[in-house]
């Protein structure tokens, strides 16, 4: 399962060597995140109201080439892998067909009172259809 979304390099989100600050591109991560989800029908705001939370225990970036402000930017997403109680979402973002940066994101599963658990199997059925 993937999902691209299309979106412009804000100019707060550039430093001053006006290239797209590298903390902007987690942020960026999380938006497909949120996407890759909808995509899926499952809402982020629902599964928190519902007791399951996801949050990250690991991100990594790897940069090629740099953002500007204005430009035209598309991030895929897709997920990589469940592992007990963790997943895995792999984003590759382009400008135009050049990747200009890739990376990850590890989640934990966990019920409202901060504990692991396996992913509920509502979830999984979302993601293997």
């Amino acid at each position: 399962m993937e999902c691209t979304i299309e979106f412009r390099v804000r100019y707060a989100e550039t430093d001053q060597m006006k290239f797209a600050h590298h903390a902007a591109y987690i942020v960026w991560f999380e938006m497909a995140r949120i996407e890759l989800l909808r995509k899926i029908d499952l809402s982020y705001a629902q599964l928190e109201r519902d007791g399951l939370l996801l949050p990250v225990l690991e991100v990594n970036a790897r940069f090629f080439k740099p953002a500007f402000f204005d430009d035209l930017l598309q991030i895929r997403a897709r997920f990589n892998e469940i592992v007990k109680a963790r997943l895995r979402i792999d984003y590759q973002v382009y400008r135009d067909e050049q990747r200009i940066c890739e990376g990850y994101s590890v989640h934990a599963f966990m019920n409202s009172a901060g504990r692991p658990v396996r992913p509920p199997q509502f979830f999984l059925e979302k993601i293997r259809k």
